[in-house]
């Protein structure tokens, strides 16, 4: 089967990562697979075969003919089977190119968000629903988004089905045993992703200036860039607290900070399904999160600390239970939790449920 990968850019965010991954698996599956990505950016992906990158200006998201008929070219050469438009502009990109020039190819959307949540009036949600309508089937990263988009948008069940995130066990053994010169505190709570309002860092700051208060060795690490980061800097100086919290910069191997973390925390206010719940599970970290997304559809209190929505004291309450867990409880939460993502999400295992549906398509 030939399949067309197409990504927002070259960019350490989890549906790129998990489009480059899943592209390699499938192409070690024997399929001929090429990756191509919008816009410009710097960041290398997990993906050996050949990847065309086109570096549109961002600025052109909205009307870009000539990317548009770039990626018509790419695809009358190659040809493929299917083209799998991978979030964000990729959709509307894929589609706007198929509608001028006229190839017939099939596109499937993978939804890796709450696609309602972003909906701002009427007509966003009018074009979105036409964009949706361009294509031949949708995969969904959890079913709380699947239900997210069939209750905004009127698209046939019949077209859409739920295929989870997988994670590469194999290239995370390796890149545990990395060392790291980033000099790191022996306790601290660790949040990943971009600092931006729907990751709510500040919101996480908060929690973390009352319960340190009372745990005066805990740290906070902040890994990622974003708009809120000047902010955040302001917060932490404004509580006095600057000793305790450390911001980093995305990194391409995160998992020699991720394994010394006491906690991954997630806050987060809007969430798809985030690659890297699976990977502080499998690596035996504990999880502190928000039921946002699909995140319920993972963490329990089996494997983990779920608090509803927006209740920051609940988040708290369970940041000092974790903190006060005894060591036979933890291990046995995280053993659980390790075998749980060995046998539902490697990467391997979730590339073949894409195979399947596409030959089904």
């Amino acid at each position: 089967m030939k399949i067309l990968q197409l990504i927002q850019k070259p960019q350490r965010r989890g549906a790129e990562i998990f489009a480059a991954q899943l592209s390699e698996q499938l192409r070690l599956s024997g399929n001929e697979v090429l990756l191509v990505s919008i816009f410009e950016g710097e960041s290398d992906l997990p993906f050996s075969g050949e990847w065309i990158k086109l570096n549109r200006p961002i600025s052109n998201r909205f009307f870009d003919f000539k990317g548009w008929k770039k990626i018509s070219r790419i695809i009358k050469e190659f040809n493929p089977d299917i083209i799998q438009a991978n979030a964000a502009d990729t959709l509307k990109f894929s589609v706007f190119s198929k509608k001028f020039f006229g190839w017939k190819n099939l596109i499937i959307y993978r939804n890796a968000n709450q696609m309602g949540d972003f909906i701002r009036n009427g007509f966003h949600k009018s074009f979105n629903q036409w964009l949706l309508n361009q294509v031949s089937g949708i995969i969904s990263v959890s079913k709380a988004s699947a239900e997210n988009l069939h209750s905004t948008f009127s698209y046939p069940l019949t077209k859409s089905i739920v295929i989870p995130i997988g994670i590469d066990l194999n290239d995370i053994d390796l890149k545990q045993k990395e060392k790291t010169t980033i000099n790191l505190p022996d306790n601290f709570l660790l949040q990943i992703g971009g600092l931006v309002p729907e990751k709510d860092p500040l919101g996480m700051l908060a929690i973390f200036s009352r319960i340190s208060a009372t745990h005066q060795d805990l740290h906070i690490v902040f890994l990622g860039s974003g708009i809120l980061r000047e902010k955040l800097v302001e917060k932490v100086k404004e509580l006095g607290i600057e000793s305790k919290v450390i911001m980093i910069p995305a990194l391409e191997n995160i998992f020699p900070i991720l394994t010394k973390a006491t906690a991954l925390v997630m806050p987060s206010k809007i969430e798809g399904l985030p690659g890297v719940i699976l990977e502080a599970m499998y690596c035996k970290v504990p999880v502190i999160a928000y039921d946002v997304g699909g995140i319920g559809e993972i963490v329990n209190k089996y494997r983990g600390r779920l608090v509803y929505s927006g209740d920051s004291k609940c988040f708290e309450n369970e940041l000092n239970h974790l903190i006060h867990t005894s060591d036979s409880e933890r291990c046995a939460l995280l053993s659980t939790s390790s075998q749980f993502i060995k046998e539902h999400y490697s990467i391997s295992k979730i590339s073949t449920q894409f195979e399947a549906y596409f030959n089904q398509i």
